[in-house]
């Protein structure tokens, strides 16, 4: 538990920094702000599009999960999240198709995104460069440049707020911009908490970490932006501290999950239960999560509730997203493990490319 306190240590275990990428976390929140202001989309301005669908894969498709969650409930077209080759069918001409990819050579986004293109969408590409890039802009399409040399997880500020920020300047959404300065606002705050330089008996992220170390993390959210948070949390730990992770959210976990934990206590006696909690959930809500967390915390070692912070719900992802980034790179240390090499994906994508000979 000593390296968590221990810069040196830290530094020589984390050898691309991913610790300091996490740390950046508002500086890039406040880059993709200006990136989306000085983007050209005037190709796009002004038109009606009858539908968005959103193409991405791992850390550049949770730009989808978590746009997607904030604003289905306010505009009027269909939002679509697409993490495959294949394009779903109804998407066709009239809709606006954002293709985000860090790396700009996810294999699936830009098949999709060629599909895209040929049933006569009108495409925004959002990358670091690589091939989608230059599908962009061989197609006279719109293209956003973000910085390039991160890992896409490390890069969801750029990410999700020039493409969050871009949908509000062509009008898909309305952008508060007292929101936004609440989310940067308690992003900033969190920071300064959160560095490696704040010991782990007063730092929040390193003591989720301690308390997660060594056992399974099973986390809940409620559908919606918690749900899109509570996948997110669970996908990094298994890319930062290369470890198992699942995540289910309410009500739908009340129809099947809260009766599978009855059996096999003997198993899931090592695993943690998070659950996120919101002080302006429905009383329903409330009352589902308390009432499951009374039903099933005797199968587990213990249970660690969130209560997520803010006013927005833009404030209140972040926030909480934020939490899960960073305490998954000190997960990472505790095991003993270099947050930042993926090698596995290496490997298997090195597999794929055979294919393409």
């Amino acid at each position: 538990m000593k390296i968590l306190d221990n810069p040196e240590e830290i530094k020589n275990l984390d050898t691309q920094d991913m610790l300091g990428v996490e740390e950046n976390f508002y500086s890039q929140l406040v880059e993709a702000g200006k990136i989306s202001d000085c983007a050209d989309i005037g190709k796009l301005k002004g038109k009606n599009f009858t539908g968005l669908a959103i193409l991405g894969m791992g850390g550049s498709g949770f730009t989808g999960d978590i746009i997607k969650s904030l604003i289905t409930a306010c505009v009027n077209i269909p939002v679509e999240v697409v993490k495959s080759y294949e394009l779903p069918c109804f998407i066709e001409k009239g809709w606006l198709v954002l293709a985000v990819s860090y790396s700009g050579n996810t294999e699936e986004t830009i098949r999709a995104a060629r599909d895209a293109i040929g049933r006569g969408c009108s495409m925004l590409a959002i990358s670091s460069g690589g091939s989608v890039k230059k599908l962009a802009v061989q197609n006279n399409e719109c293209y956003v440049n973000i910085p390039a040399g991160l890992q896409p997880r490390g890069a969801s500020g750029y990410l999700f707020f020039t493409t969050f920020s871009l949908l509000g300047r062509l009008g898909i959404i309305n952008l508060s911009r007292q929101d936004i300065d609440e989310a940067l606002n308690l992003i900033k705050q969190k920071t300064l908490i959160y560095r490696r330089e704040v010991g782990a008996d007063k730092n929040p992220a390193k003591k989720l970490a301690v308390e997660i170390f060594g056992r399974l993390p099973v986390i809940y959210g409620v559908s919606g932006y918690l749900s899109a948070v509570a996948y997110r949390w669970k996908c990094e730990i298994n890319e930062n501290a290369k470890c198992p992770a699942f995540w289910a959210e309410f009500p739908e976990l009340n129809h099947n999950e809260t009766v599978g934990w009855q059996n096999l206590k003997e198993v899931t006696q090592n695993m943690i239960l998070i659950v996120f909690k919101d002080d302006s959930s429905p009383d329903k809500i409330k009352t589902r999560i308390n009432t499951t967390v009374k039903l099933i915390k005797d199968n587990f070692s213990d249970v660690v509730e969130i209560n997520i912070e803010g006013t927005s719900e833009l404030a209140k992802a972040l926030s909480a997203m934020y939490l899960g980034d960073i305490a998954s790179v000190y997960l990472a240390l505790l095991y003993n493990t270099d947050p930042t090499p993926v090698d596995r994906i290496s490997v298997l994508k090195a597999e794929l490319a055979k294919l393409d000979n």
